[in-house]
């Protein structure tokens, strides 16, 4: 089946490739400028003009050179070993990683390795065709085409004809990251999603995948968890720039993705370079949509169905143009296409440019140095192009020559010629810079070169150590400049950076140099006796303020030159005295002036003397301030602590507290004591005893206590009635308490439960017989023993009342029988009020309580018969009753 597909393919030019970008080492692109102009003399060698490059540096590679990575050019074969000896079988695609590591893609059904020491490797694939996951030989491809490396160093594969993107980590072990082997067009997570031949991939920075879907003429991308979606795309035969569906492709076959996250395709069948932004929308970049060969901008070029594409650092685009142009071509930012490499010509011949050759390039990757990899398919080899270096647009006068790789012109000019422009490009990884040079070659006669050197030829040491000797020249050429040689480096050498570096005093010769140039011939060399000296510097710090007290100290000064002792002078011997040694002896109160000089010698100038007052002042007397200051109000028998804190007391202090004038404590920097009463006075003094005697301070601030007795809470409750109550009756227990000091709080209890609220009385009219009430009460405030304190208990008596039964009718005629309106179960009911109305409305009868019961009569005299109208009011919550009672005679 591979046979067949690979000539179908070949029929339909529809050509696989790599995609893969990886960062540039070079993080900023060259910017490089040449002096100019220069007229050369004719027949006489020149001064190499070299480029000045205060941008990225330029690898040392020539630009657009081709050379052979590895596989030997002829008949396929499976060789591994060194890339002298290594074969293949019709080469696909190569991706680099980080450390160098190259995979590359053959038509062996395998993924292989060559490491930077230059060996290829087997690394996946068992060379069977088949759709197995494992590790290494383990695994098995169907037909693999295209790879790219992510960041972490995991390949990525287009396994063509299981129609699956495949993963191999770099421990070589295979997996299946998105296609489930069999043909379809839909997206989705993991095995999910579906794929028809995918030809073209590359990774960005973050891990996604973008894969060119040749015959769904779609382009896919996969997120890091797997997710398959269509950018671009929908299925059908096409040129149509658009959105997403909106657009369509003819066998897009290879993906590039810049750092904005633009995907750049070649869309083979269509022979065009289109884009794709993050949004999927799709334009043309370049090419007319017709086959054929032509450089130019955009549109106006002409590809012959591009089969793989690569983008660098600086957003540069490079197309393998393989099919009918055997070509490598360059798109840059504005939309230039050239030719970087390739004749049209089939071959294997290595070179610059067009004059090397390749036979079917397919596949194109880039590395992190600016290195193009071409998987050149009919040549079964991979071919490097490297994209650094340096070019010139236009040949040099005979007999000058152009360094690629350096930007270097140089040699002996042959033949005249006029003024003319050159304009030279230097290339790295992150882009590229343009300069010009004017160059001339006429017949002229050179000028004599002539050096002198300006007086004094005895100098001093400049403070940097750089002898300058100022020598001129009649030659003014900055191309041409004077050197030195130093005769006794003992004395003084030229460094790296030209200059005369002086370490020591002496004699030396000074030989001034300066080279022939295209307008000046070679000066003859000019030698000058320097007898060097060298001045002594002097350095002397500020004196501190000392005291009677202080002991001897050095004075500080030093000089740059250690072989010529100091001396030293006091102003004023009654306040100090400086030995020999160079210590400063303290001899009494007030100021001097401390001088010190360093004489000369034949190679050392005398120094110039430096001065520093001194000034010695009396001791510093310390001082001492406790803490908490004022007065401390506080209890009976409390502990105290004051801290002292003193002020040039020295490393040595000792303390002296003092009780109402009388010494106390331990001599530490804190006082404690729980004895302290009211009126106490406590007081400290600090002594230093660095000095050459003690010295004592004031006496601190006085801290005063001011102590209270403790008190102790009392707490009862009375209650608002008294005996045996009814159930029902409310009853009110007031709390009394004595010694209070704030506010206080109060939780009262029945039965040792919790009721009422915060407040010194409590009410309730639903006591039973036996409840126990009782209160306990929180108090703040100073000195105080007992600040939660309990009440007294009251337990309470409580009767049920009997149910009141009032009779309707009694007869009060003196027989003894039911003779008065009596209600025995008023009788409980002590605070009740019993009221009796005659039909008028006239009370007859009134009684609070009700142990004498009502016998017929009003004020002494018998009521008639017949009947009178009752209010009966319980007090309790039995509430009030009425009704009609009737008297009977």
């Amino acid at each position: 089946m591979y046979r067949l597909f690979f000539a179908l393919r070949i029929t339909a030019f529809l050509l696989v490739s790599l995609s893969i970008y990886t960062p540039n080492l070079f993080a900023q692109a060259p910017v490089i400028s040449y002096t100019t102009p220069h007229t050369y003399k004719v027949n006489a060698s020149i001064t190499p003009l070299v480029p000045t490059n205060i941008g990225g540096a330029v690898p040392f590679n020539a630009y657009g050179e081709v050379s052979t990575l590895t596989g030997l050019g002829g008949p396929g074969g499976l060789i591994n070993g060194p890339v002298a000896i290594a074969k293949f079988n019709g080469t696909r695609d190569a991706a680099v990683d980080d450390q160098g590591n190259i995979y590359v893609v053959d038509d062996n059904n395998r993924i292989r390795k060559i490491t930077p020491a230059g060996i290829v490797e087997p690394f996946a694939g068992s060379g069977a065709i088949g759709f197995v996951n494992g590790t290494g030989a383990a695994a098995s491809f169907a037909y693999p085409t295209a790879i790219t490396v992510d960041n972490n160093g995991n390949v990525y594969v287009c396994d063509n004809n299981n129609h699956a993107i495949r993963k191999i980590t770099p421990a070589g072990v295979v997996t299946t990251v998105a296609g489930n082997g069999t043909i379809g067009f839909s997206d989705g997570l993991g095995a999910a999603a579906m794929f028809h031949t995918p030809c073209g991939i590359t990774v960005d920075a973050a891990g996604n995948l973008y894969v060119a879907d040749q015959f769904n003429n779609a382009i896919r991308k996969i997120t890091p968890a797997g997710l398959v979606t269509t950018m671009a795309g929908n299925g059908s035969y096409g040129a149509i720039n658009g959105t997403g569906s909106g657009a369509t492709f003819s066998q897009p076959v290879d993906v590039a993705v810049d750092a904005a996250g633009n995907v750049f395709v070649a869309d083979e069948g269509n022979s065009l370079i289109r884009k794709v932004t993050p949004n999927g929308v799709v334009t043309t970049v370049a090419g007319r949509g017709s086959s054929g060969f032509a450089d130019g901008v955009t549109t106006s070029a002409v590809f012959s169905f591009p089969s793989g594409i690569v983008i660098d650092a600086a957003g540069n685009l490079y197309v393998a143009d393989a099919v009918y142009n055997q070509r490598i071509r360059k798109i840059t930012l504005d939309g230039m296409v050239t030719t970087l490499a390739g004749n049209g010509n089939i071959g294997f011949t290595n070179g610059i440019g067009t004059s090397a050759t390749f036979s079917y390039p397919y596949g194109i990757g880039i590395d992190k140095n600016g290195n193009l990899y071409i998987a050149d398919c009919a040549n079964s080899a991979f071919r490097k192009i490297g994209i650094t270096g340096y070019t010139i647009d236009k040949p040099l006068p005979a007999g000058l020559v152009f360094d690629a790789k350096t930007g270097t012109i140089s040699g002996t000019p042959t033949a005249l010629s006029p003024p003319t422009v050159y304009t030279i490009t230097a290339y790295n990884g992150s882009g590229s810079s343009k300069t010009t040079v004017n160059i001339q070659v006429a017949d002229i006669a050179l000028l004599p070169s002539v050096i002198t050197f300006p007086p004094p030829m005895v100098v001093y040491i400049d403070a940097d150590n750089i002898l300058h000797p100022d020598a001129t020249s009649t030659n003014t050429d900055p191309e041409t400049p004077i050197t030195y040689t130093s005769s006794n480096p003992n004395v003084a050498y030229v460094g790296p950076d030209g200059q005369i570096h002086v370490i020591a005093p002496g004699l030396t010769t000074i030989t001034a140099h300066q080279a022939g140039n295209e307008n000046y011939s070679p000066a003859v060399p000019v030698a000058v006796p320097f007898n060097i000296t060298q001045d002594q510097v002097i350095t002397f710090p500020a004196l501190a303020v000392k005291t009677t007290c202080s002991s001897d100290f050095p004075v500080g000064a030093t000089s740059s030159n250690n072989t010529i002792p100091l001396t030293y002078v006091s102003s004023n011997t009654a306040v100090a005295t400086v030995s020999a040694t160079g210590n400063i002896h303290i001899v009494g109160l007030g100021s001097a002036t401390i001088t010190a000089s360093q004489s000369g010698n034949n190679l050392y100038n005398a120094a110039v003397s430096k001065s520093q007052p001194l000034t010695v002042s009396p001791p510093v007397m310390p001082s001492v301030t406790i803490s908490p200051p004022g007065v401390m109000a506080g209890c009976d028998g409390m502990e105290y602590t004051y801290t002292a804190d003193a002020q040039n007391a020295g490393n040595n202090a000792t303390y002296q507290w003092m009780l109402n004038g009388q010494n106390s404590g331990d001599h530490s920097k804190t006082f404690t004591s729980s004895t302290l009463q009211t009126g106490d006075i406590i007081t400290c003094v600090v002594i230093n005893n660095d000095e050459c005697v003690p010295l004592t301070s004031p006496v601190s601030n006085q801290a005063t206590i001011k102590n209270s007795a403790y008190t102790t809470l009392s707490l009862s409750i009375s209650s608002s009635v008294s005996g045996t109550i009814t159930s029902g009756t409310p009853v009110t227990f007031k709390a009394q308490p004595s010694n209070v000091q704030d506010n206080p709080t109060y939780q009262w209890y029945v039965n040792g439960q919790t009721v009422g609220t915060n407040s010194a009385t409590f009410t309730s009219n639903t006591l039973a017989d036996g409840d126990m009430v009782s209160c306990d009460m929180a108090s703040g405030g100073m000195c105080i023993v007992n600040p939660l304190v309990n009440s007294n208990v009251i337990t309470v008596a409580v009767i049920v009342p009997e149910k009141i039964i009032v009779p309707n009718t009694f007869t009060p005629n003196g027989d003894g029988h039911n003779d008065t309106w009596y209600i025995p179960g008023l009788l409980s009911y002590t605070n009740c009020i019993v009221n009796i109305y005659n039909r008028y409305g006239a009370i007859m009868y009134r009684s609070v309580g009700y142990q004498h019961p009502w016998d017929g009569t009003a004020n002494g005299k018998t009521v008639p018969a017949g009947a009178y109208y009752y209010v009966i009011d319980t007090k309790s919550t039995s509430g009030k009753l009425s009704g009609e009672v009737t008297v009977l005679r």
